[in-house]
This record gives C-alpha cells, sequence and structure tokens, in this order.
C-alpha cells in the first residue's frame, strides 16, 4: 500500500513539474515573439530615421536613401507574420485591438508594405522632392497603425 502511495505521489509531483515547466517555456515563447517582433519594427523606425535625418539635415548621404527605402519594404513584409502570435501582457507595446481588430491590421501592414515598395521605387530615381513627398505617406501609413494599435507612450515599456 505504501509503495502505491509513492509512485501515486511521485507521478502527481512529476506532472506538476511538467505543467510549471510548459507555462515557463510558454512565457519564455512568448519573450522571444515579442524580442522578434520588436526588431522587425525597430528596423523600420531605424530606416525611417536614417532617411528622415538625411532629409531634414541635408546630410551628404542622399544615395543612402535607397537602402534604407529598400529595407523598410523588405521588413515590412514581416509585420503580419510577427504579430500573428497574440501577445498582449509583459514587455510589449501592441494593444489588444490588433487583434480584436485583425483585418483593420493586416491592412494597415498592406498599406505600409505598398507605400514604402512606392518609396524604394522614388529613391532609385534619386529626385529628393519626389522622396520627401512619398517619406510623408509612407510616415502617415505608420501613423494610421500606430495610433489604434500601439500603446500611447505613457503606457509603453522601456527598453
Amino acid at each position: 500500500m505504501r509503495r502505491r502511495q509513492l509512485t501515486l505521489m511521485t507521478l502527481l509531483i512529476g506532472m506538476l513539474g511538467l505543467v510549471l515547466m510548459l507555462t515557463g517555456a510558454q512565457a519564455q515563447d512568448d519573450e522571444h515573439y515579442l524580442g522578434y517582433r520588436q526588431k522587425v519594427m525597430k528596423s523600420i523606425g531605424a530606416s525611417m530615421g536614417g532617411i528622415g535625418d538625411i532629409l531634414k539635415h541635408k546630410l551628404p548621404f542622399a544615395g543612402h536613401i535607397e537602402t534604407h527605402a529598400s529595407d523598410i519594404s523588405r521588413m515590412s513584409t514581416l509585420i503580419k507574420d510577427a504579430f500573428e502570435k497574440e501577445i498582449t501582457e509583459g514587455r510589449t507595446d501592441a494593444k489588444p485591438e490588433v487583434w480584436q481588430d485583425w483585418d483593420k491590421f493586416a491592412a494597415g501592414a498592406e498599406t505600409l508594405q505598398e507605400e514604402s515598395a512606392k518609396l524604394a521605387d522614388i529613391a532609385s530615381a534619386g529626385d529628393m522632392a519626389a522622396i520627401g513627398a512619398q517619406v510623408k505617406n509612407l510616415g502617415k501609413a505608420c501613423g494610421d497603425c500606430h495610433k489604434p494599435f500601439r500603446k500611447p507612450k505613457e503606457e509603453r515599456f522601456k527598453r
């Protein structure tokens, strides 16, 4: 009888350990997804910032705009996949509305892809006035998604 109780107790402890391990693994999995998602978005932001610096401060790197624009265009194709896993807790700036209104979010990501592809095309021609106008269109596409789907500045986590 005692041996049977020990076996049952060992089984229960093992099951509890497995549950705790899986819960911890889920949290780690979410952190990895968040980290990837944030890197995709930071990459886009860094390239937008680079273009902005070149245009605003008239830096002698006009030839770099095409590379930044191409990077934004390529990275924008990753947004929907990077946000497919619903993670609203922890170190995320994404609002739950991303998944509550997925179609609108996905449409915003597609608009960003379209506008960034246009910028990449325009940048290859080197027309600074046209580049500036398209950067504004691209910035609007970013903002149109950030406003409904990203937490306000005061609620964002500090990296």
